[in-house]
């Protein structure tokens, strides 16, 4: 069969013959001149064969430029023959008999046969140098010879020629038969003794094989893989022969072949990667590379099949390939959401053909954070093993915490085509329906499940990105975000009566129920006054039910009564009752989800507050015993000077306590409840309440000097608490000695006046002088010690005030100026 095909070469001689008789029947010169013409265009040497036109686009308007020079009928006539050609289907390269019929006709109409035959012999002298002569004789006599000399040159070429070819040369003219067949006629005469030092040239076929092969990464004759990189090179051995063209086209071709194997080393890099987003973004790379085999697949070597044209069917690719393994080469490390917002980068270019590959990519990433956006979104359930989703699920063992630790925003995995806003309200809308399952037991129809479940339904991932469709996308999310909100603060203020449980909070453990703090006070003072270790939790329960009976505060819901409970913090030796006791407030289930959390800070701002209500507590107490001191010993002229001392003082301390729980119960604590219940009204999420609690909170820690900015003030505060406490000791003891020496006095007085005379010894008389003396010894004493207690409160006092003016908060700096009125302690700032 081989054999058939280089034998039927011979045809070709009586073939041009007779294209040359029809194309000239009625000049015998002509045709011998076109005969000549032919066999030298077709014997030309290899290196001329690069000016050959392969476009069939170009010869045909490089025909239609030399016929319009002629005429215009010559243009029309060409058009009809070669629609006629185009029709049919028994010659396939038509591109190549359009060239050669150009190439005669050119050639005839611009230089005579001899001049051709002159430039032939400079062109290929150093190669036909030993049969340039025979060459020359036969071209010169074309005109003069017929078929069948004309035959029997060629048969006696082809005979020399299969002498002379190699096994290999043989087998390649077997399926390239047209192009070889070619090649040998420009080497028929050289005689065998030179043969040895020639380069073939190569054809389109065999770079084809090359071309294949480069293209799926497998490297062959011609193109070598390179050793430090993807790419390929050429041979330098193998690739002497060939044309700059053929160098040019395969360096532009397989650079795709760069580009497969970057990619496919990528996927191979990945494959095993976990990470359903991840494997999303192998699957598509594998997709385009299976699409891109099926282009390859049929790019098999064959008469119609070009490197110009190989080049061409994988432009697309090629383009597609390279803005892939760009994506590719950013998708390296991140993983998840941060991958998907790496990909989504892309999508802003200018090119459509950046957007077409990126929204595909970005789709095929996006479908599992669609699907863990559907199931967060209606069942409230995150199935993210290998953590690429926005939202992360904690292990939390306590109800209380569900909504505040259990479920958390990555920043990092937030797409970038999500904005912050619209991730906290989907983590909103999950935390909201396990917040309805688990914690307040809510088996109803979840709000918005059946629009949700529709929406996700008619659409796809590219709804998360697509600007078309993620409008109304985002507009159900928000609508869903709303309705389970309202759902959950349904529940929270009918079912659930958060309100009440904040006004009982505010009422017991921020001191508002003044009636019930006061009769508390009284009745805790004899128990509050011992060791802390002797104190025993029944007995303060005993007197808080008692407080509960004989005040308003037996008027409020059972529920909250039961709720409200004795604690004791931890002391240690020296401590008194005043020291550990706390109020608390039990807590749990929904109301738990946002109370529990503060209840620190609830103890904190109570234990605060008790101390400011227990010094109040004690000035009035005090202020009561000089008023009945006053009355009972006005007798006892010793004890003016130091109660005197001891009444200024303390008008001094009522004015400072009198004025700070002003500001305290009022300014601060009033003032910040006003302001939470106009946020509780405005809230429309759960989120709004707890963020309004907590600022709520924070408000009164500031007023109450108790947070991390305030604490050389509160210090200051807690000093000249226990002033008044130390102050109150020093008026019991003179209280209790008075008491005694007034006893004593009026028991020796009796006797003085009930007795004669004689019966008052010498002893008694040293008795109660002794006894005077030391009373106003204890008296003197003590005057000194309230002295210094004076001038030490004093200066505490001024220290305190001077902070409260240099404070940046206007509040605390008019709660100086109140408490240093008439600049009474000569401030310094």
């Amino acid at each position: 069969m081989h054999s058939s095909e280089v034998r039927d070469d011979s045809n070709i001689p009586e073939l041009v013959l007779k294209l040359c008789k029809y194309l000239a029947p009625d000049s015998g010169l002509l045709q011998s001149k076109l005969t000549g013409i032919a066999f030298q265009w077709l014997t030309q040497s290899s290196n001329n064969q690069e000016n050959v036109l392969s476009d069939e686009p170009l010869v045909v308007n490089n025909i239609h430029e030399l016929l319009s020079s002629r005429s215009s009928k010559d243009v029309e006539n060409f058009d009809l023959l070669y629609s006629s050609l185009s029709k049919s289907g028994i010659i396939r390269d038509r591109t190549t008999l359009l060239s050669f019929l150009y190439r005669i006709s050119l050639a005839h109409h611009e230089r005579p046969l001899r001049s051709l035959c002159c430039k032939l012999d400079k062109l290929h002298m150093k190669e036909l140098r030993g049969s340039k002569a025979s060459v020359q004789r036969s071209v010169n006599n074309l005109s003069s010879i017929d078929s069948n000399s004309v035959r029997h040159i060629f048969e006696r070429n082809d005979r020399k020629f299969t002498e002379t070819t190699t096994a290999s040369t043989l087998a390649r003219a077997n399926s390239q038969a047209t192009t070889i067949s070619s090649a040998a006629w420009s080497h028929h005469d050289i005689p065998s003794s030179s043969k040895a030092s020639i380069c073939y040239p190569v054809t389109e076929q065999e770079l084809l094989h090359d071309v294949i092969y480069s293209l799926q990464g497998i490297q062959g004759k011609f193109l070598r893989k390179n050793l430090s990189g993807f790419g390929y090179k050429l041979d330098p051995k193998t690739s002497k022969p060939l044309s700059h063209i053929q160098r040019s086209l395969l360096e532009r071709i397989v650079g795709t072949g760069l580009l497969h194997n970057q990619l496919r080393q990528f996927c191979e890099e990945h494959e095993k990667q976990s990470g359903l987003i991840c494997q999303a973004f192998i699957a598509t790379l594998n997709n385009e590379l299976s699409e891109y085999y099926k282009i390859i697949a049929i790019l098999q070597p064959n008469s119609e099949m070009t490197l110009r044209r190989v080049l061409f069917i994988l432009q697309d690719h090629r383009t597609r390939f390279e803005w892939l393994a760009h994506i590719a080469e950013h998708c390296n490390d991140p993983k998840g959401g941060a991958l998907i917002t790496a990909v989504h980068g892309f999508l802003q270019h200018g090119s459509k053909v950046v957007q077409e590959v990126t929204r595909k990519v970005l789709e095929a990433v996006c479908n599992p954070l669609y699907i863990m956006l559907s199931r967060w979104l209606l069942d409230g359930e995150i199935n993210d093993p290998c953590n690429e989703f926005f939202i992360e699920a904690k292990h939390v063992i306590l109800a209380e915490r569900l909504w505040h630790d259990k479920y958390i925003v990555r920043k990092s995995m937030v797409p970038s085509f999500m904005s912050m806003k619209q991730a906290k309200q989907i983590l909103a809308s999950g935390k909201s329906i396990n917040f309805l399952k688990q914690v307040c037991k809510d088996g109803g129809q979840l709000p918005g499940r059946e629009a949700l479940q529709k929406l996700f339904n008619t659409t796809s991932a590219d709804a998360l990105f697509a600007p078309e469709q993620s409008i109304e996308f985002h507009l159900t999310l928000e609508t869903v975000y709303k309705e389970t909100s309202f759902r959950v603060l349904d529940l929270l203020k009918n079912k659930y009566n958060i309100y009440e449980h904040l006004q009982s909070l505010r009422r017991y453990l921020l001191l508002g129920q003044g009636d019930f703090i006061r009769h508390l006070l009284e009745l805790l003072t004899p128990e509050l006054n011992k060791p802390a270790d002797a104190i025993y939790g029944h007995t303060l329960s005993a007197i808080l039910e008692s407080a509960i009976r004989v005040t308003n505060a037996q008027y409020e819901d059972e529920d909250t009564l039961k709720r409200l409970n004795i604690s004791f913090m931890s002391h240690s030796i020296g401590d008194v009752g005043w020291d550990v006791f706390s109020l608390v407030y039990n807590v749990d289930g929904p109301i738990g989800t946002i109370f529990q959390t503060t209840m620190p800070t609830y103890q904190s701002l109570f234990g605060a507050l008790w101390k400011a209500k227990r010094t109040e507590y004690v000035l009035a107490n005090m202020r009561r015993q000089q008023i009945s001191m006053a009355k009972l010993f006005r007798k006892v002229r010793e004890l003016n000077p130091v109660m005197h001392i001891i009444h200024i003082l303390t008008s001094k301390m009522i004015h400072f306590i009198h004025q700070t729980q002003y500001y305290f119960l009022f300014e601060v604590l009033e003032c910040s409840w006003a302001e939470l219940q106009t946020q509780f009204n405005k809230a429309e999420c759960l989120d709004d309440i707890i963020m309004g609690h907590n600022s709520f909170l924070e408000s009164i820690q500031r007023g109450v000097l108790i947070d991390t900015e305030s604490r050389q003030l509160f210090s200051h505060l807690i000093s000249i608490y226990n002033f008044v406490v130390n102050l109150e000791s020093h008026q019991e003891a003179i209280y209790e000695a008075a008491s005694c020496e007034y006893e004593a006095f009026m028991a020796y007085k009796r006797k003085t006046e009930d007795t004669e005379r004689f019966e008052i010894t010498n002893e008694l008389e040293a008795a109660a002088k002794l006894r005077i003396s030391k009373f106003h010894q204890f008296l003197n004493t003590t005057r000194l010690k309230v002295k210094s207690t004076v001038q030490t409160y004093d200066i505490i006092v001024t220290k305190f005030l001077e902070l409260l003016a240099c404070s940046s908060n206007m509040k605390l700096q008019l709660l100086s100026v109140r408490l240093s009125f008439n600049n009474f302690y000569k401030l310094s700032c």
